[in-house]
């Protein structure tokens, strides 16, 4: 068991046992203010959002779970005439602010994981995809370039880009984007072998992929707030290619061509 799994083992367990006792304090009327049944579970699962965001520096998703949860108690805060579009507002504000402040230190935290490993079998026989990033990598604002890599990494922060991905031997792409626009074309990309990689990381933008309509796309994202989307059809005949990552805050098109 790795440290990852024994803190989530230990955080998870912890928390159940403090949402048994506040549910026993509320309806014993040990609190001032009365808390619905309701009200306590999305309480619990807004609290656990926001502390599993912080443990993986994802500020979006901490302030966003806070925001709702001042929204559950605008009226015990005193913060009625604030509720929802100034508290929405505030929380995409500050979410854009502390992103940006934080990002050397998010990157150095990632760097301690620079690989990911994703499995595309659970039997025996099964192949691993391992992606890898350059954390040291410049930023990317407004440009348009063609890429004839294996492995592509894209970069913008508050800014947009086209990268035009035509590698003989694709095998992945790691996508970051901070308060931005990308739009990335893979249709001159060739896979050789049975599967490669997409990974997007990003707060607040929104995303385009252009993507050959025989590739298998397996959408495995974590997102919050995000809008994932699919022009055309894929007909799902050729190599899988995995779409992992975490993006905050947007819209993520899959264009199918």
């Amino acid at each position: 068991m790795n440290t990852k799994t024994k803190w989530g083992h230990w955080f998870w367990g912890l928390f159940f046992l403090a949402c048994a006792v506040i549910l026993v304090a509320s309806k014993m009327g040990w609190f001032s203010y009365h808390l619905s049944f309701w009200t306590l579970v999305f309480t619990f699962v807004l609290a656990a959002a926001a502390v599993k965001s912080l443990a993986e520096w994802s500020f979006t998703g901490a302030i966003f779970s806070l925001a709702f949860m001042s929204m559950l108690y605008a009226k015990p805060l005193g913060i009625t005439s604030l509720v929802p579009w100034t508290v929405l507002g505030v929380a995409l504000l500050l979410s854009i602010g502390l992103s940006l402040v934080f990002q050397p230190l998010k990157r150095k935290h990632h760097r301690h994981h620079a690989h990911i490993i994703y499995n595309s079998d659970k039997g025996p026989g099964h192949h691993n995809i391992i992606i890898g990033r350059d954390d040291d990598a410049d930023d990317s604002s407004e440009n348009t370039t063609t890429d004839h890599e294996s492995t592509v990494e894209v970069n913008v922060r508050m800014g947009s880009a086209v990268r035009y991905i035509q590698s003989e031997n694709f095998q992945q792409a790691v996508i970051n984007m901070t308060v931005g626009e990308v739009k990335v074309y893979f249709d001159g990309a060739k896979i050789v072998g049975d599967h490669a990689a997409i990974e997007v990381n990003g707060n607040v933008g929104q995303i385009d992929l252009y993507i050959p309509e025989a590739w298998d796309i397996q959408e495995q994202l974590d997102s919050f707030i995000v809008d994932i989307s699919e022009n055309g059809h894929s007909s799902k005949t050729g190599p899988k290619v995995y779409l992992v990552g975490n993006l905050k805050v947007g819209e993520l098109t899959i264009h199918y061509i």
